[in-house]
């Protein structure tokens, strides 16, 4: 069993492993920062729109979360729409990635109905280096 942070980023649904999440917090002027980095901490952050990243279009981020896809990797600030839930999840509870474009599965390797919702959650792969990726759609 693992613990997800449920997330909404514009119209997509996104898992966020519980323990690579170090703080959710409301996006202020000092936290959602100039361009692409912010501050958290004393310590200066890679800022990213996670729907923007994914290819998406969405209004202004209203949440932030700092997230560090790796124990060795420097955290990123991941700007969300709003936090859903925590899931504690098994691997019975996911099912196979549909067809996807290939770029996508750069990202997500499977897929969580939530039924309470109606909505496709999509897990974000374990390891994913937000710096050295170049931004592909989930939509194509």
């Amino acid at each position: 069993m693992a613990i997800y942070l449920q997330v909404r980023a514009g119209p997509v649904q996104i898992l966020l492993d519980a323990l690579a999440v170090h703080e959710v917090l409301a996006l202020d002027k000092r936290h959602s920062g100039a361009g692409a980095h912010c501050e958290w901490r004393d310590t200066v952050l890679q800022n990213l729109n996670l729907a923007e990243f994914l290819g998406f279009s969405a209004p202004e981020p209203a949440m932030g979360v700092v997230f560090g896809s790796t124990s060795e990797a420097v955290p990123v600030m991941l700007q969300i729409s709003e936090v859903v839930c925590l899931r504690n999840l098994t691997a019975s509870d996911w099912l196979a990635l549909p067809p996807v474009p290939a770029a996508t599965r750069d990202y997500f390797d499977a897929v969580y109905l939530d039924t309470a919702a109606d909505a496709q959650v999509y897990p974000l792969i374990k390891g994913l280096d937000f710096g050295l990726k170049s931004p592909h759609p989930l939509n194509p």
